[in-house]
């Protein structure tokens, strides 16, 4: 069995499957030899990777030689751009890229000074030996230095195509060129086969295959013979290198295709032709290969067809890169209109130009300007019928069908899963598609969404990766400074004498002892109980209760006098008690006005000396019941003698009237002192007269009463505030049980009256019999003002009550002073 390179020798070719016949058109363009050109006054040079692997090495306003690098880059993969022609810089700023949406790509913009001045690196052609001595890496250099890209259409970097990861066992050069009208390798390898050659025999120097092929379709017979001796004429081995001619078959041009046709391996998917041992140039790369190691020049220029029914000069042309596309229309003699369509590349797998401004690219092999018989017009796109014909018609075995659905539903994932990336875009399945469907379209913007979506991937994981490392170097430095800061503190502790450590560990001692501190009044804050608060409160409450007690034992005191000193008052009495009402009634209207100004509420405050002043005005219970016991207070005042004991004691009366409710209250039982209780004394007989003006006093204590009731309850709370009227409000009720007890206890007071008096005046029977029948009229007017009350309005009737409660009160204070032992007192 024969091997691979042994087939090679022999001819032998294999079919590809797929593939068209399109109409050739080639004879429009290759009937003339290579020419060139007028040159145009200003040239664009697109400079789309400054920024990203090189700079600028120019400005605006600089001159520029023929062939001068305009980009500098020190990466392997950097490509530089030179200066077509001589002249200046005028600007560098965005312009319209040749390419299908024309967008804007910075550009340097030369003006042409007509000078063709070259630079001075450009030297006479080397000879063979010379570059034969030279090594590999200064050719890759050189290559590299000269801009050389692929000229076939793709554009890969030269330089890095020529240095495999791999070995090379097979070069092929591709001659094929089997798009219809560009026939621009044709002509260059009719008239520059041995500056070809030369550029082959320097991809042999450089990879040493064991076979070279040269591919030429079968329809370029003058070029085919050309190759032959010019291969002839070389310094390759006779048995290395030969020219094949393979059948006119679109796209067999393609680079994977074409391996496929003179070897019978497929390249993988993913993959490259570097992994099979094999290696696809150009024709028109080789040529620049040759220039740029034997002369040192650059690639600033290429071979162009300028093809179509639309321009009157058809034919090929030394262009130079980043010539106006515009300037080429008119030096052609462009007949189109300005709707006119203009294809960059070949009517397969070229594209429209939108813009004729944008410049000539290195990958331009082609510049198709048709007319209307030669391009049918758009066709609306028809539903698909599911015919099969672009499966069949496919070079690279792929399923048309299924990436158009999965691409016009935007569906990439799925479409890159039927090896989208695979598709060449030969246009094959576009052109026997009955339903003009433009397949191609879909599959360039499926395409152009994976790239995109890949490089913003790309791009997420760069940022990713700095910012992890910024995150790490954050960290050294925290933990750098850290570090210092401890062998600071180190340096200073080992510097510090005795007495600095004591001052320091005091400090440290003193911070410990607060946050201690205030961690525990923290603690103790947040975790008191409410048995504290309920064990506070009832502690409050037990030195107020002791508090009022020793108040009341203190007034008990000071108020006793012995019973002679109360017989002895007879004529004087109503001249003290009237003169005590007074000073009484001064203080308490003091006071009164006092309280009003302090209270919040004026209006009421207000309404005391009107209430002073009105003695027929209503008063309520509570108010009675405090006017009686200021009464009681001022009568037993006047018994105390001297005007000087009269004014301390009133002045100190403020806290007993207070306080002389409690007895009552504890007691269950109403007090309401009358004018029929004073009588007790000795003088019945003036107890009518009395009544008139008790009656108006009384009026004028409830008043100054209500008013100091109002300001204790201010002062104290309503919480605080004693409950006078418990008692007194369970005797409001106006049903005949109620006057029978207040008749009940008038007599019980009247009897506890005599007792008393029979106790204390042993020696004196005469004084004895007037005291029992001072208190047993007393108590008979009690119980007849009682018995009146009854046939009168509800309100006297109530005034009986409090008058039967506080002739109890009266009774029980006569019999203290004539108690014999302290057991006999009465206790609070």
């Amino acid at each position: 069995m024969l091997t691979l390179l042994e087939q090679i020798d022999k001819g032998t070719l294999w079919r590809i499957p797929g593939g068209i016949h399109p109409p050739e058109h080639k004879t429009l363009s290759n009937q003339s030899k290579i020419s060139r050109l007028p040159l145009a006054d200003h040239y664009l040079i697109p400079v789309p990777g400054v920024g990203e692997n090189c700079t600028l090495a120019v400005k605006v306003g600089d001159t520029v030689t023929k062939g001068q690098p305009l980009t500098l880059g020190e990466g392997f993969r950097h490509l530089p751009v030179h200066a077509p022609v001589s002249g200046k810089v005028v600007a560098i700023e965005e312009r319209a890229s040749n390419h299908a949406s024309a967008l804007p790509v910075l550009t340097c913009v030369i003006e042409n000074d007509h000078q063709e001045k070259w630079i001075e690196s450009v030297h006479a052609p080397l000879s063979l030996e010379q570059v034969a001595e030279m090594d590999n890496d200064a050719i890759i250099r050189r290559i590299q230095a000269a801009g050389i890209a692929g000229l076939g259409g793709a554009a890969f970097p030269t330089h890095i195509k020529l240095k495999p990861v791999s070995e090379i066992e097979l070069l092929i050069i591709n001659g094929v060129e089997c798009e219809p009208y560009i026939t621009s390798d044709d002509k260059l390898m009719q008239e520059s086969c041995d500056e070809i050659v030369r550029g082959i025999e320097i991809v042999h120097q450089l990879l040493s295959p064991k076979r070279i092929v040269v591919a030429i379709e079968d329809n370029k017979p003058e070029a085919i013979e050309q190759m032959g001796h010019a291969l002839n004429r070389s310094q390759l081995p006779s048995h290395c290198a030969r020219v094949s001619k393979i059948p006119t078959l679109y796209p067999s041009g393609g680079e994977k295709q074409l391996i496929q046709i003179l070897t019978g391996q497929e390249v993988p998917s993913g993959a490259i032709p570097a992994n099979l041992g094999i290696l696809v140039q150009n024709v028109g790369t080789a040529y620049s290969i040759a220039q740029a190691v034997y002369r040192n020049m650059p690639l600033i220029e290429r071979v162009v067809t300028l093809t179509g029914q639309n321009i009157a000069k058809p034919g090929n042309y030394w262009v130079p890169i980043g010539t106006p596309v515009e300037h080429l229309l008119e030096v052609g003699q462009f007949r189109g209109d300005v709707n006119a369509p203009v294809i960059i590349g070949g009517p397969m797998m070229g594209y429209m130009l939108p813009n004729v401004a944008a410049p000539i690219t290195k990958g331009t092999n082609c510049v198709l300007m048709p007319s209307e018989q030669e391009v049918a017009p758009q066709s609306p796109e028809q539903p698909c019928i599911r015919c099969g014909e672009c499966a069949q018609a496919c070079p690279a075995q792929l399923l048309p069908q299924q990436l158009f659905w999965h691409a016009k539903a935007q569906e990439y994932d799925k479409a890159a899963s039927y090896n989208l990336r695979d598709c060449i875009e030969c246009g094959c399945c576009s052109y026997v598609c009955p339903s003009d469907i433009p397949l191609v379209e879909y599959y360039r913007v499926a395409k152009s969404a994976l790239r995109q979506e890949a490089e913003e991937k790309k791009q997420a994981e760069l940022a990713k990766q700095r910012f992890d490392s910024r995150t790490l170097r954050l960290e050294q430095e925290k933990q750098a400074r850290e570090e210092k800061a401890k062998q600071a503190a180190e340096r200073r502790k080992a510097q510090m004498t005795g007495s600095d450590k004591d001052a320091v560990a005091a400090a440290m001692a003193r911070i410990q002892a607060k946050k201690a501190a205030e961690a525990q009044g923290s603690a103790g804050a947040t975790t008191e109980k409410p048995q504290d608060k309920v064990a506070a409160a009832i502690a409050r409450a037990k030195a107020k209760k002791a508090a009022q007690k020793a108040s009341s034992e203190t007034e008990t005191e000071t108020s006793e006098q012995p019973a002679s000193q109360v017989m002895g008052a007879d004529n004087s009495e109503s001249a003290a008690m009237s003169q005590k009402d007074k000073v009484a009634a001064a203080i308490a209207r003091a006071k009164a006005k006092k309280a009003a100004q302090d209270t919040a509420d004026t209006t009421e405050a207000s309404q005391v000396p009107a209430q002073q002043g009105a003695e027929t005005a209503p008063l309520s219970q509570k108010e009675k019941v405090a006017a009686a016991i200021a009464r009681a207070k001022a009568k037993k005042a006047a018994q105390v003698g001297s005007n000087e004991q009269q004014t301390a004691t009133v002045e100190h009366s403020d806290e007993p009237i207070e306080r002389s409710d409690e007895p009552i209250e504890r007691s269950g039982e109403t007090a309401k002192p009358s004018e029929n209780q004073s009588a007790s004394t000795d003088n019945v007989e003036g107890t009518e007269k009395a009544d008139a003006a008790a009656a108006k006093k009384a009026k004028i204590a409830a008043a100054i009463a209500k008013a100091k009731a109002k300001k204790a309850q201010q002062d104290a709370g309503a919480s605080d505030e004693p409950d006078v009227m418990t008692p007194a409000e369970d005797i409001e009720a106006d049903s005949p049980e109620a006057i029978k007890k207040a008749k009940i206890a008038a007599a019980v007071a009247k009897a506890k009256a005599k007792k008393a008096l029979q106790a204390g005046s042993g020696d004196e029977p005469k004084a004895e019999a007037a005291t029992d029948a001072e208190p047993a009229k007393a108590a008979s007017v009690q119980v007849e003002a009682i018995d009146d009350a009854e046939a009168n309005s509800p309100e006297a009737i109530k005034k009986a009550k409090i008058a039967a409660a506080v002739a109890k009160a009266k009774a029980k204070k006569l019999a203290k002073p004539e108690a014999e032992t302290p057991n006999n007192e009465h206790k609070d």
